[in-house]
């Protein structure tokens, strides 16, 4: 077995170009999936350069000018003044749908107040004006949510269930939706960009220890896949008391007192589990359908 550390410097253009291609086809493919066309793509990909070559400079430095804009990218002076015009900014996730279920879970799991003696998740009633209830801990987690809401989620997710007395009783600290709707097109843009945000602090950062964690641990020549399931599975237990471990972390070590004026960083740790399909070394030229002629028709010339 072989256990990485990733954070190489890129060495060349065209390997980074390639990289660019492995990288893009999965994302294509999702696109396609979804009708997203390469007209659009390339709105959007405009749209990214325009706004990261204004956005992402360094401290020292001076804004660009929307001239060097269009040298910089590439991208013709007029279109630079449409993305800057006529565009808002990126903006932040909404807080409510994307991550008030995973945060009244991790409350749940970590604030005292909600375990047991055995350290274990209460049952909680829904509403209990006078008491603990998961009414109460999702107003704690954010108090403009709407905890019917959150609770149809978490039930949607399986994460929670109702017991026979009707009370609520907590599954898993961990949110995983069974579809391919908002919440999941949320997460794979979050997870996808958390990701290549620390591949490329580490391409970036010179000293070792201003890297941040990023390893791999892979099969040297793969495994036969009759073990894929075994592996899976004794992975996916071992990630989850990993995981259970940053998040008791997290909950000993959240500072109550901080207010709206702290400073604050975003943070997590994300882990998959990769299956890299086999590799195809067919060419597209085979691959691909060539025109269909139309048919012969009697009387007209060929």
């Amino acid at each position: 077995m072989t256990s990485v550390d990733t954070s190489l410097p890129v060495h060349s253009r065209k390997e980074f170009l390639q990289a660019l291609r492995q990288i893009l086809r999965p994302i294509v493919r999702l696109m396609i999936r979804s009708g997203i066309r390469y007209d659009e793509f390339i709105d959007v990909a405009r749209g990214a350069y325009v706004e990261t070559t204004i956005r992402d400079v360094d401290k020292d430095s001076p804004r660009p000018t929307r001239d060097q804009v269009a040298w910089t990218t590439g991208i013709p002076r007029d279109r630079v003044d449409h993305y800057i015009d006529d565009y808002e900014p990126l903006p932040p996730g909404d807080r409510i749908a994307a991550r008030v279920e995973t945060e009244t879970l991790h409350r749940w799991y970590t604030d005292p107040r909600y375990l047991g003696p055995t350290g274990s998740p209460m049952e909680l009633e829904f509403d209990a004006p006078d008491g603990i209830s998961f009414k109460k801990l999702v107003a704690e987690t954010d108090a403009q949510a709407d905890a019917g809401l959150i609770l149809d989620q978490l039930l949607r997710a399986k994460s929670v269930l109702r017991s026979e007395d009707n009370r609520i009783r907590a599954l898993s600290r961990f949110l995983l939706w069974p579809d391919k709707g908002q919440a999941r097109i949320h997460c794979l843009g979050t997870s996808l960009a958390h990701m290549i945000e620390t591949l490329e602090h580490n391409i970036n950062s010179g000293a070792a220890e201003n890297k941040r964690l990023e390893r791999t641990v892979s099969a040297d020549r793969g495994i036969p896949d009759r073990q894929l399931p075994n592996f899976q599975e004794f992975a996916r237990e071992r990630t989850e008391q990993f995981l259970n471990d940053i998040d008791d972390w997290l909950g000993q070590h959240l500072d109550p007192t901080l207010d709206q004026t702290d400073q604050r960083v975003e943070i997590g740790v994300n882990v998959f589990l990769y299956v890299e399909p086999p590799a195809d070394l067919t060419t597209s030229a085979t691959l691909a359908q060539s025109t269909r002629k139309l048919p012969h028709r009697s009387g007209e010339r060929g």
